[in-house]
C-alpha cells in the first residue's frame, strides 16, 4: 500500500486539543516576540525623525539656507532715489523662493529678506565705533517694534543737498555707541567713502524671540571688545521707508542683499534627509535650479549628514540588542517545537506505520503551526499597531518562519530517522557515528567562523555607517554579541562530557550515593545543546544589555559634566562684575567652589609649523583649580604651571591641535599678539571637541590685557540656586545646570529609545531563559521519571531521590547560567568600546564599560526556578504508584 499524502483535518484538530497548553505557550512567545519586532521599524523611524528634527532645530544659523541676490547696478550717470526699491527687493526674494527645488521649498519657512551695508565707522566721537545698516523684513511684515524715544525713520526729501538715511537703534545699541535721537552721524566705509546716518528713534522689539532678529542679532545687542583700543559694533534698523535712501547714499558694492530661509524642523525626516542634502549641494554648486545670478549657501547639508551619522550609530547599536533578542526567541521557539515533537513521537510513528507519507505528516503539522503562528502573530501585530500606529515586517519574518516550520521539520526528521534500518555491521555503525560527529564538528566550526568574522567586522568598521537610506545595515558586525555567547554555549556543551566523566570517577570513590547517581545521570544525558545555548545566549544578552544601558548613562553623565563644567554654569556677556560675584557666591549655602573665566571660540593661534583656531579660556588658575578639586571634573593638576614666573612669553596649557602648534606659538586676541609658552596639557573646558588654550588671568593683566569674565562655574548642591540669584544682574545671563542638561540628554530621541530597548531586553531575555529551562525540564522529564522509578523500586529513599532529581535538573541550569553571565560580562568589556557610544553620550573620552551588580544574581533566580520545576516534577513522580513504575 502506497503512503497517503491526504490532509486529515480530524487528526490536526485532535493534536491541537491534545497539546493545547504547549501550543498556547508557543503562540504567546510568538506574539510577544512579534509585537516587539513589529514595533522596531516604526519606533526606529520615529526616533530617527525626532533626532534629525532636533539636530536641525538646535543647529540655529547653521541650519539656514541663504540666497545671495546679485549686487545692485550703479548708474554711471550718478545715483538717483528709486521709490520702487522695496518692491524690487520683495520681488527678487519671491523669485528666489520660487526658484528653489520643490523638495527643499517644502521644508523651509518663508524667507527673511535682509539688505545690509558693510560696517561703517562712525566719525563723530573717536575711533572704535562701527555701525552696520540693515533692512530686515519677514514674510509677515515683521519684526514689530515700538518706539521708546523719537519716531520711526522716514524717507528723506528727494531734493536734499546732502542725502542721508534715517535709522532706528535699540536702547543697548544706543548706549554702547553713545547715539542720541536726532543726531546726524558721519560714517565711513572701509574704502573711505562717507555718508551721513540720522538717528530718528530708539525702538523696543515687540517680540525679541522673532526669527527676524536672529538674522541680525546685533540689532538688539552691541558687540564690544575690551583692550587698549576698545571696539564696539552694532546694527541699526532701516525700515522700508528708508530703504531707497540706503540705496541712494551707498554704492552697490557696499550693500548685500540676502534672503535667509530657516528650516521647519518638523518637516525634515530621516529618510528624506539624504535627498535633501543632495539637493542643497546641487543648488550650491549651481547644478540645481535657480534664478538668474542668485548664489546659494548653506550648512544644512552638513547638519543633516551629522544627524544621519548619529542615527546610523544608534541603529547599529540597536541592531546588536535586537539580534540577541531575535536569536534567543527563535531558539526558544525551536526548543518548544522540539518538546512538541517529543510528545508526539509515538502518534507520528503510528501514523507512519499506518501508511501516512512524510509529506502528509509535514503538511498536517505545517497547517497546525500556521494556525498557532497566525493567532500569535495577529495578537502581536495588534499590540504593535496599538502601541506605535504602524507595524514592520523585517524583524518579524524570522520569528514567523521559525514558528511555522520548526515543528514540521523536526517531526519529519524524527520519523525519517525512526524508519532507517540499523545496520548489523559494526564498522557501518561506526562510520555513521563518525559522519554524525563530523556534521556536528562542521556546525561548530561554522559557528566559530561566524563569530570570528563578526568580530573582525566589528573591530574594522564598527556598527556605524551611512547608507543610501541614511543608516548602515552592518548586521555582520552587529551579530558579534550574538555569536560569541552561542560559541560559549557550544564550548560548554563540548567540555561537559569529559568533565562529567571526571566527576563520575571522583564520585565512585565516595560513599555518598547522591553524587554518584547525579554524575551518572548527567554523564548519560549530558548537557543538551539547544537548551544550554538558549540559556547562555539569553543571560549573556541580558547582561550585555544591562551593561550597555549603564555605560550609556555613565557616558551621558560624564559628557554633561564636561559641558557644564560643574553643577551649574552661568553664561553672560563679558562683565568685570562677574569676578566680584564669583567671590560672593563662594560663600553661598551649598556652594563648595566658584570660578570665573572668559571663554572665547575661534581665537587664532599661529606657530612656526601651523596655525589653528582654538577655544581660549582665561581663568584664575588658583580658583579654577579649587573648582576642579571640589567637583568630579577631569584632572587639571597642570593648572599650577600657569602661575610660574612670567618671562617674555605667557605660560599656557594646550589641548589638541596639530603637532607644530607648540613651536613658538602666538595668540591673536583683541587686536593684540600674545606670545605663548606651552607648559602642559589643558583640560577640555566645555567639551569643545577642538583645540583648547588655557591662560592665567593675572598673566594677561600683567601685560595690560584685561580679560573680563563671561562665565561662572559653580560646584555644590546649592550651585544652581546661587547662580540663579545673580542671573538677572548679568548682561545676557543664562544659567545651565548639570541636572537639567543631563535630563535633556537622556530624554533625547535616540538615547531614550536605546535605553528603552536595553531595558526591554533586560526583562525579556531572562524570561526566555526561564522558558528555556522549563521546556528543557519538560523534555527530559520522561527519562528522569523512568530512572527515578527504577531507583525507587530498588529501595532508594525519597530524600535521596529528591536530591538526585534536584542535582540532575539544577546543575546543568546553574552551569549554563553562570556561563551566560560570564559571557555577557566578557562581551560588555570586549565589545562596548567598538559600538561608538560616544556619538550618543557626547562624552569627551571613551567611558569604561559598567556591568551592574544585579546581573550576577540572575544566576540564583534561574537556579531557584530550576529547583522549583524539579520539586514539581518530584511531586508527580512521588504520586505515581510503584506498580505503574515497575510496569514501565
Amino acid at each position: 500500500m502506497s503512503p497517503t499524502s491526504r490532509l486529515h483535518l480530524p487528526t490536526v484538530l485532535g493534536r491541537l486539543r491534545a497539546d493545547l497548553g504547549l501550543l498556547l505557550l508557543v503562540a504567546t512567545v510568538g506574539a510577544a516576540t512579534v509585537a516587539m519586532m513589529a514595533a522596531v521599524d516604526p519606533l526606529t523611524t520615529r526616533s530617527a525623525d525626532a533626532a534629525v528634527a532636533a539636530a536641525v532645530r538646535d543647529a540655529g544659523p547653521r541650519g539656514t539656507v541663504l540666497a545671495m541676490l546679485p549686487d545692485w547696478y550703479d548708474d554711471p550717470s550718478g545715483p538717483t532715489r528709486d521709490p520702487g526699491t522695496v518692491t524690487q527687493v520683495r520681488q527678487d526674494a519671491d523669485l528666489a523662493r520660487q526658484g528653489m527645488p520643490a523638495g527643499l521649498r517644502r521644508v523651509l519657512r518663508p524667507g527673511v529678506v535682509t539688505v545690509t551695508s558693510t560696517s561703517l565707522q562712525l566719525l563723530d566721537a573717536g575711533p572704535g565705533r562701527y555701525l552696520q545698516l540693515a533692512f530686515v523684513e519677514a514674510a509677515d511684515g515683521g519684526p514689530g517694534v515700538s518706539y521708546a524715544e523719537g519716531a520711526p525713520p522716514r524717507a528723506g526729501p528727494p531734493s536734499a543737498r546732502e542725502p542721508s538715511v534715517q535709522v532706528a537703534v535699540s536702547a543697548p545699541v544706543a548706549q554702547a555707541l553713545g547715539l542720541e535721537v536726532g543726531t546726524r552721524v558721519p560714517a565711513r566705509d572701509e574704502h573711505g567713502r562717507t555718508t551721513v546716518v540720522e538717528i530718528s528713534g530708539v525702538f523696543v522689539p515687540d517680540d525679541p524671540g522673532d526669527v527676524a532678529w536672529q538674522v541680525a542679532p546685533q540689532l538688539l545687542q552691541a558687540s564690544t571688545v575690551a583692550g587698549a583700543e576698545g571696539r564696539a559694533s552694532a546694527t541699526a534698523l532701516v525700515p522700508a521707508e528708508s530703504l531707497a535712501d540706503l540705496r541712494l547714499v551707498l554704492p552697490g558694492d557696499a550693500i548685500r542683499r540676502r534672503v535667509v530661509f530657516a528650516p521647519r524642523a518638523e518637516a525634515v525626516t530621516w529618510r528624506g534627509s539624504q535627498s535633501l542634502e543632495r539637493t542643497i549641494a546641487a543648488l550650491q554648486s549651481g547644478a540645481g535650479t535657480g534664478v538668474g545670478d542668485t548664489a546659494w549657501d548653506s550648512l544644512l547639508g552638513t547638519v543633516l549628514r551629522e544627524a544621519r551619522t548619529q542615527v546610523g550609530a544608534a541603529r547599529g547599536q540597536a541592531q546588536v540588542l535586537l539580534l540577541v533578542l531575535l536569536a534567543s526567541a527563535v531558539l526558544a521557539l525551536l526548543l518548544a517545537g522540539q518538546l512538541l515533537v517529543r510528545r508526539r513521537t509515538g502518534s507520528l510513528l503510528l501514523a507512519r506505520q499506518r501508511g501516512a507519507s512524510l509529506a502528509g505528516i509535514a503538511g498536517e503539522l505545517v497547517v497546525e503551526s500556521l494556525v498557532v503562528t497566525a493567532a500569535g502573530a495577529a495578537a502581536g501585530l495588534a499590540v504593535a499597531w496599538v502601541a506605535t500606529g504602524s507595524v514592520g515586517w523585517a524583524w518579524s519574518a524570522p520569528v514567523l518562519v521559525a514558528s511555522s516550520l520548526a515543528p514540521a521539520v523536526l517531526a519529519v526528521g524524527v520519523v525519517r530517522a525512526s524508519g532507517t534500518r540499523a545496520p548489523a555491521n559494526r564498522s557501518v555503525r561506526r562510520a555513521r557515528a563518525r559522519a554524525a560527529g563530523l556534521r556536528r564538528l562542521g556546525l561548530e566550526v561554522a559557528v566559530v567562523a561566524a563569530a570570528g568574522l563578526s568580530w573582525v567586522a566589528l573591530q574594522q568598521r564598527g556598527v556605524v555607517g551611512v547608507g543610501d537610506d541614511g543608516g548602515g545595515e552592518h548586521l555582520t558586525a552587529a551579530s558579534t554579541a550574538t555569536w560569541l555567547p552561542v560559541l560559549a554555549g557550544l564550548v560548554l556543551v563540548r567540555a561537559a562530557p569529559p568533565l562529567l566523566c571526571r566527576a563520575l570517577r571522583l564520585a565512585r570513590r565516595s560513599r555518598a550515593v547522591v553524587p554518584l547517581l547525579v554524575s551518572a545521570r548527567l554523564v548519560r544525558s549530558a548537557f543538551p545543546v539547544l537548551p544550554v545555548v538558549v540559556v547562555v545566549l539569553a543571560l549573556a544578552g541580558a547582561t550585555f544589555a544591562a551593561a550597555f544601558a549603564a555605560t550609556l548613562r555613565d557616558g551621558q553623565a560624564a559628557g554633561t559634566l564636561a559641558v557644564v563644567g560643574g553643577d551649574a554654569r552661568l553664561d553672560a556677556r563679558p562683565d568685570a562684575a562677574l569676578a566680584t560675584a564669583a567671590g560672593e557666591l563662594a560663600a553661598a549655602p551649598g556652594v563648595r567652589a566658584v570660578a570665573a573665566g572668559r571663554v572665547e571660540d575661534g581665537v587664532r593661534v599661529s606657530a612656526r609649523g601651523s596655525a589653528e583656531s582654538v577655544r581660549l579660556v582665561v581663568v584664575d588658575a588658583t580658583t579654577y583649580g579649587a573648582l576642579v578639586g571640589a567637583g568630579d571634573l577631569a584632572d587639571a593638576s597642570q593648572l599650577a604651571r600657569l602661575r610660574a614666573p612670567a618671562g617674555e612669553r605667557v605660560p599656557a596649557l594646550l589641548l589638541g591641535g596639530p603637532p607644530g602648534l607648540t613651536d613658538d606659538p602666538s595668540l591673536r586676541w583683541e587686536d593684540t599678539s600674545i606670545p605663548l609658552e606651552v607648559v602642559g596639557t589643558a583640560p577640555d573646558v566645555g567639551a569643545s571637541g577642538g583645540p583648547v588654550v588655557v591662560l592665567d588671568r593675572r598673566a594677561l593683566e600683567s601685560r595690560g590685557l584685561p580679560a573680563e569674565p563671561d562665565t561662572l562655574w559653580a560646584v555644590g548642591p546649592g550651585s544652581a540656586a546661587a547662580l540663579e540669584s545673580v542671573v538677572d544682574e548679568a548682561p545676557g545671563g543664562v544659567v545651565l545646570t548639570y541636572a537639567g542638561e543631563l535630563d535633556r540628554r537622556r530624554g533625547a530621541a535616540l538615547p531614550s529609545a536605546l535605553g528603552a530597548l536595553a531595558g526591554a531586553a533586560c526583562v525579556l531575555l531572562p524570561v526566555l531563559a526561564l522558558l528555556a529551562t522549563a521546556l528543557s525540564t519538560a523534555t527530559g522529564s520522561p527519562a528522569r521519571r523512568t530512572s527515578l522509578g527504577r531507583l525507587r523500586a530498588l529501595g532508594a529513599t525519597d530524600r535521596d531521590l529528591r536530591r538526585v532529581l534536584l542535582g540532575e535538573v539544577v546543575v546543568p541550569v546553574g552551569v549554563a547560567a553562570a556561563m551566560g553571565v560570564g559571557a555577557g560580562i566578557v562581551c560588555a568589556h570586549a565589545l562596548l568600546g567598538a559600538l561608538s557610544l560616544q556619538r550618543l553620550t557626547l562624552a569627551p573620552d571613551p567611558v569604561d564599560p559598567v556591568v551592574p551588580w544585579w546581573t550576577v544574581p540572575t544566576v540564583a533566580v534561574l537556579l531557584a526556578w530550576a529547583a522549583g520545576l524539579a520539586l514539581l516534577e518530584w511531586r508527580r513522580v512521588r504520586r505515581t504508584p510503584l506498580a505503574r513504575l515497575l510496569r514501565t
